[in-house]
Order: C-alpha cells, then sequence, then structure tokens
C-alpha cells in the first residue's frame, strides 16, 4: 500500500486544482463516527497508508500532514517513510494542530474541502470559526476519494438481527418511552441519533456492519409520536420489520435521513449530540429551525445496565475466564516446545473462546505482546514480523470477546520464565494500582476523574505514570469502548459513577524497548453503605481469571493488597471450576493459592 501513496496523492492533487480546492481534509472516520469502521470507510489508510485507529490527513498543493497521537507515534514513522506525508506529533508542544496549520498553509480566502459525513458537526463549527478569520470557505460536501479510489470495497448487506429481551432486559417500546420522556424535559420536538451503538441499544438490534462490534449502519429520528429507522432495507427481513413496528419503529432508506432533516417544520426544535452527528448532516437542518445540543439523550440509559444485563454478564464472565484458564494453561505446556509466535498464541486464544457458541466475535484485535513489543500500548503483531516468544521476559495478552450475554476486556501479563528486578518491581507497581482502585469505596456524585489517582499513586510514589486513561466504559454485547463513564485524569468527564456502570481498570507501565506490564479487570459499579454523610459505593470485579503472583514482590505490597488478591483469587476459583475438567482445575488450583 505504501508504494501506491505517492501516486494517490498526485492524482488527487490534479483533482484538488480541478475543484479549486487549496487543503482537502481526510479524518479517520465514518458517518456515525465509529471506533472500528468498516472497510468502505478507511479513506484516511487508503490516502496515507498509516492503519492505525486514529488519526487524520491534511492535503495541501506541495506538502502533506498526518496527525495522530502518542499511541501511534512509532507505528506512524515506519508506515509513513517514502510516502511525502509528514508526521504530526499530537498533543506534543510546538506541534501545530492541524487546523492552526491548515489556517497558516492556506491563503486567505482560499477553500478547504472534506466529506462531511467523516466530520463531526462540533469540529466543522470549530475550524469554521478559525478559518473565517481569514475568510477561507470551509465545503462539507464534496467526496474526493470515491472519485479515485476505484476498488472501494462496497459497504456491509448484512442482515439485522433481533438482540432478543431475554439478553436485553428492556423492551425497544420502554426505551423509547424513556428517551421521550428526556425529550420533553429538553423542549424537542425531534431528536436525531446517529450513534451506532445508541441506535443498537434503543432498538434491541445488532448487526455486522463494522468489524468487532455488532452494530448496525443506521440513523435515527423520533419525535413525541413517531420513531423511523434510516437503514439499507435490504438488510431488513420482515420478521425483524414486523417486530420493530409493533414498538412503534418504521423504517426508510438510509439515504433518505437528508430529505427528513431537510423536510422538518421550522418552527420546531430538534436535539442532537453534536460530536456524533456529522457536518454533512447538520448543514441539512433548516436554518429556522430550533437546534438543541447536548449530550446523547442515550447516553446514560445504555451506560446504566440493567440486573437482567448483569446475570447474564456474570455467566459471559465465567465463559470468557474459562477460555483464559485453557489459553494459559495450553501456553506453559507449549512453550517449551519452541515456535510460539504472539500471532499463534493470539489465534489459539480466540479459539479458545469460538468454542462457546455464545461468542459471535472478538471485541477487538487481541494486543499480543511479547517482550519490547509489550511498549507499544495498541501494538497488532502482523505474522510476517511478529516474535517468537521465549522462555523468558514478559507476555502480554490484551484481548476479548463479544458474546450475546455481553463483551469481555482482559489483560494478563504472564511472566515466561526468569524475569530482571526492574520488571519485578514495575509489575508489583501495576497490581498495586489495580487493587487500590478496585477496593475503593466512594462517595455518590464522584466521577472517574476523581478515583483515578488511586491506581497512579503506586507509581507516582516511584516517580513514575502511564500516559493513558486508566479504564474505559464496556458495551453490553456492544463496542469494548463506552462512555461516558471512564477511569483517567481528563476533567472533561464530568458524568458521575453510577450503580450499573461497567468499566475497566488498567494501569501499566511501558518502557520503550524493555517492556510493557497491563493488569486489566472489568468492574460494575454497586451500591454500598448509606451514612448519615451519604450514599456510598464501591466497585465489583467482574472478570474471572487468575492474576499472576510468579512476577509479585510481596515485600513491596500490604497486608489489605494480599487480602484482596487471595479473596479475588477464591471468587475465580470457586466460579470457574464448575466449568473445568481435573487438569485444568489442579491447574487453576496453583494459580490460585493464597499468599502469606
Amino acid at each position: 500500500m505504501k508504494n501506491d501513496v505517492p501516486q494517490n496523492l498526485r492524482k488527487f492533487r490534479t483533482l484538488m486544482a480541478e475543484k479549486q480546492f487549496d487543503a482537502y481534509i481526510v479524518p479517520a472516520a465514518d458517518p456515525h463516527q465509529s471506533e472500528y469502521v468498516h472497510e468502505h470507510w478507511k479513506c484516511r489508510e487508503w490516502i496515507s497508508g498509516f492503519t492505525g485507529s486514529a488519526g487524520s490527513v491534511a492535503i495541501f498543493a506541495n506538502s502533506a500532514g498526518l496527525w495522530t497521537d502518542g499511541r501511534y507515534f512509532i507505528q506512524a514513522e515506519q508506515q509513513l517513510e517514502g510516502t511525502g506525508i509528514d508526521l504530526f506529533k499530537m498533543r506534543i508542544p510546538d506541534v501545530p494542530t492541524l487546523i492552526d496549520q491548515t489556517f497558516e498553509k492556506v491563503r486567505e480566502g482560499g477553500v478547504v474541502a472534506v466529506d462531511g459525513r467523516l466530520l463531526t458537526a462540533r469540529e466543522a463549527k470549530e475550524w469554521k470559526k478559525k478559518l473565517d478569520k481569514k475568510s477561507i470557505q470551509l465545503v462539507v460536501d464534496c467526496d474526493l476519494i470515491s472519485e479515485l479510489w476505484t476498488a472501494r470495497p462496497p459497504v456491509s448487506k448484512a442482515p439485522i438481527r433481533l438482540h432478543n429481551i431475554e439478553y436485553t432486559g428492556d423492551s425497544t417500546r420502554e426505551k423509547l418511552t424513556e428517551i421521550r420522556k428526556a425529550m420533553v424535559e429538553k423542549n424537542a420536538d425531534h431528536y436525531l441519533v446517529a450513534f451506532l451503538y445508541d441506535m443498537a441499544w434503543l432498538f434491541n438490534i445488532r448487526g455486522r456492519d463494522n468489524p468487532r462490534c455488532p452494530v448496525v449502519t443506521a440513523f435515527a429520528l423520533l419525535s413525541a409520536d413517531q420513531a423511523c429507522l434510516y437503514v439499507d432495507e435490504e438488510k431488513v427481513s420482515e420478521a425483524v420489520r414486523s417486530e420493530l413496528a409493533e414498538s412503534g419503529v418504521s423504517i426508510a432508506p438510509y439515504s433518505s435521513i437528508s430529505d427528513a432533516l431537510k423536510a422538518l417544520p421550522t418552527d420546531q426544535s430538534i436535539y442532537l449530540d453534536d460530536r456524533r452527528v456529522n457536518a454533512y448532516l447538520r448543514q441539512c437542518i433548516p436554518s429556522e429551525c430550533t437546534v438543541l445540543e447536548g449530550i446523547d439523550l442515550t447516553d446514560l440509559p445504555k451506560a446504566r445496565k440493567n440486573s437482567v444485563q448483569l446475570e447474564n454478564w456474570a455467566k459471559v464472565q465465567e465463559y470468557d475466564g474459562v477460555a483464559m484458564v485453557r489459553f494459559w494453561k495450553w501456553l506453559e505446556e507449549q512453550l517449551p516446545q519452541g515456535g510460539l509466535t504472539e500471532c499463534s498464541v493470539a489465534d489459539q486464544l480466540e479459539g479458545f473462546r469460538r468454542s462457546n457458541p455464545e461468542c459471535v466475535d472478538l471485541s477487538f484485535d487481541s494486543i499480543s505482546a511479547y517482550g519490547a513489543n509489550a511498549a507499544m500500548m495498541h501494538y497488532s503483531p502482523q505474522p510476517e514480523t511478529c516474535a517468537t516468544l521465549q522462555p523468558n521476559g514478559f507476555y502480554l495478552i490484551d484481548s476479548g470477546g463479544q458474546y450475546l450475554g455481553g463483551t469481555t476486556d482482559i489483560t494478563r501479563t504472564i511472566a515466561l520464565g526468569e524475569l530482571t528486578d526492574e520488571q519485578r518491581i514495575d509489575y508489583t507497581l501495576v497490581l498495586k494500582g489495580v487493587i487500590g482502585l478496585s477496593a475503593a469505596r466512594f462517595l455518590k456524585g464522584v466521577t472517574g476523574s476523581g478515583l483515578d489517582v488511586l491506581a497512579r499513586q503506586p507509581q507516582w510514589d516511584h516517580g513514575m505514570d502511564y500516559k493513558c486513561g486508566t479504564g474505559h466504559g464496556v458495551g453490553y454485547y456492544l463496542n469494548v469502548h463506552e462512555g461516558p463513564q471512564n477511569f483517567s485524569q481528563s476533567k472533561e468527564r464530568t458524568t458521575p459513577l453510577e450503580p450499573g456502570m461497567v468499566i475497566t481498570i488498567e494501569p501499566g507501565i511501558y518502557k520503550e524497548g524493555r517492556h510493557g506490564i497491563r493488569i486489566e479487570n472489568m468492574v460494575v459499579v454497586e451500591s454500598d453503605i448509606e451514612t448519615e454523610d451519604g450514599t456510598f459505593y464501591h466497585l465489583d470485579s467482574m472478570t474471572l481469571c487468575p492474576i499472576d503472583t510468579a512476577p509479585l514482590q510481596t515485600d513491596h505490597t500490604t497486608a489489605a493488597e494480599i487480602d484482596w488478591l487471595n479473596a479475588y483469587h477464591q471468587t475465580v476459583r470457586e466460579r470457574l471450576t464448575p466449568h473445568l475438567d481435573d487438569a485444568e482445575t489442579a491447574w487453576l488450583e496453583t494459580k490460585t493459592r493464597p499468599l502469606a
């Protein structure tokens, strides 16, 4: 692909000149701002050769740049070499942002174009505010990529599947009633839903339109008495159409959403989330309409998992834990024979997961990393370059499954043999961070940013830190990364943690060229106690898998931390043993043996 980039850029610039565009921006997105996008929408990857999930390209008459974050600096440098595209490292001092660089390079009164379906309404508003200072026009209804990408993969035609009430706990009609109450509170006559995860939750539907996430490509428009799903009608069977109709949901062609927005009564209001509605659709809304902007009304209801979902998820964690136990046992048995690679062991784990009929897919491409490769947080092993595991050092596996009853995400760092003192102390600090946050009791109203320090404190005590968040929300048989709940230092996330919210805890230590260590469990927020000072919550660990104790330096741990670990391992034994054979049970008992 890299060899095609210079030629594609030349053709692209010729087309830009014909259109009289001074710059063209290619975001890494689809029209719904999905995290994992279908091959059809990998425009940024096609024009640049860079395969990372985050980053945008700006193309000018005589230069081009890629903007991406710290997760991908090493990867981007390798993939952009020789392409004629410069790397701009985001959030690094003195490195201009994409829009600042565009502003500087484009002439007064020039034209900047972008396929507005791939840009959020909020970004377009911010860009326009900047570009107006030089009277630069922002065009959001032009798709140049399609004119040149002749072998572009077609969009998905996978059929819609209903996610039954035995899994969801709440019907579509019940959810629509809840959302309409929120619309009344916002004084909204209409509500535009663009985020695919919200669509799947609201209508209890799932699909196979995006990799690793069971979503259906669609838009939805709600009013007080109508709900319309805009989707490729070829995907909708008569049974699905009938079921949705009984819930008060009609079907319309996917592309007709723009016409529906243009036809909105000008004396009415529409609510939307400008972080997720794309700039092109935002432009379709009549200027006379009252546009109300805020966080999607579906966000919090989707994040608060009900009792049926949590019961199903508990079973799923047992399924996933069994797969992890069988994988880890297999890994230890096969390692002495040699020949295991990062790719082959990840494939083996996928096989263990998929042997359970409830497992539909992986929840993301596994991060299978040996030794120094684990220092790259989002490392993706490739068959032609992946490392071979050796009987020493650490192996990190970050993986998960998409089950009908829930999504999983787990990381274990496993000692394959001899370790250095540095590796042992780093491992211990990471585990102390996991325990410190997992054991927290906290007051109602606290946000994830208010608790994040509990996972970092052991590292801060040693003058160390990891440059990423501590944990993210997890969807229910949906996207493995879900908001608004998370653990991070960012003050932008102001949503308080509530019972039913599911989040990961995954501190790490990443030392380039040496090693990477991460331990990750999923937890759910639960009610704890009520006192005269308020209501308190705690976190209950959902993930069921041993944590490797071989690297642990117990002289750096407290008695309370050892008690937590022993109690966790006791739960793992009790929950997983009924699903294991005698040899697997014996292995599990060894791995979860109480520490003194």
